[in-house]
């Protein structure tokens, strides 16, 4: 049985950290860069897009 991935969205950005809607949640998840970077990369979470103004820096 395959995992689905867990559609998340970014609803803030600060100097050094993200706030994060996840969907069963009323509020948002503030996470450092580093862990906002994992998640980026990883497959266990889809980004969707919010109308929030994101500047997402990736890195390699």
């Amino acid at each position: 049985m395959k995992k689905e991935p867990i559609k998340v969205c970014v609803v803030n950005q600060t100097e050094n950290a993200y706030h994060i809607k996840f969907p069963n949640l009323k509020i948002p998840v503030k996470v450092n860069e580093h862990l906002y970077h994992k998640m980026l990369h990883s497959p266990e979470y889809q980004f969707k897009s919010s109308n929030a103004v994101v500047k997402q820096t990736y890195s390699a």
